[in-house]
């Protein structure tokens, strides 16, 4: 294994390329550390010692971002290559915290619908979740497992807004468009918005405002 490029990144930091390709970052006290330099040929103990020294950063790495809050695998292993890490010692870092059960797409696909079931529609919801990484086969089962529906988060969101059935029904017709438009931009249907309106008084007596 050859140290083919040292470069700076910051100030005090630096992207170590290995064989060509971009590997990890180290600071400068690290580099003078494990003597590193360009076009270096490292030996077999040196270049074993090297990758596991970096793997149980990018595996420290991993845990510290775990511990401010919950990511879904693909999310961390983009938030680990964006922080220098080659695919190698991305994966080094995922592999370790999944080890340990740190890492559970399926647990973090029920809280995000736990903690965000009340504000938004389940299309946007869906979207939500593929845009952290999560496969569609973790949010199918995610989300028939919850006790949530379209009509409810409307509902609930009507509640948030109104005092009453009968301060929705005072609208405008200008200011009813702009509820049915801000509604849709969070995912719900037009034939739900329009269908939980026209059963507002049903609703009132379901307790939505009780």
């Amino acid at each position: 294994m050859t140290v083919t490029a040292i470069e700076s990144v910051t100030r005090h930091k630096m992207r170590v390329s290995l064989d060509g390709e971009p590997a990890f970052v180290f600071t400068d006290k690290e580099i003078r550390e494990w003597n590193l330099e360009e076009e270096m040929v490292l030996d077999d103990s040196e270049e074993q010692a090297l990758l596991q020294y970096v793997s149980r950063e990018a595996a420290r790495t991993a845990m510290n971002l775990l511990v401010k809050r919950d990511y879904a695998e693909a999310e961390l292993y983009r938030k680990l290559r964006d922080k220098g890490y080659s695919e190698f010692f991305a994966g080094k870092g995922i592999e370790y915290v999944s080890a340990y059960h740190y890492l559970d797409d399926a647990r973090y696909a029920r809280q995000m619908i736990g903690s965000r079931k009340d504000t938004t529609s389940r299309k946007m919801m869906v979207s939500r979740m593929r845009q952290k990484g999560l496969s569609d086969e973790v949010i199918q089962e995610a989300m028939e497992e919850a006790d949530w529906t379209d009509e409810m988060g409307l509902t609930r969101e009507l509640r948030r807004r109104f005092s009453s059935a009968e301060q929705i029904e005072s609208l405008t017709d200008k200011d009813r468009q702009k509820l049915i438009q801000s509604l849709m931009r969070k995912g719900y249907g037009y034939s739900d918005i329009q269908h939980v309106i026209r059963h507002l008084d049903e609703l009132e007596e379901g307790t939505i405002w009780n």
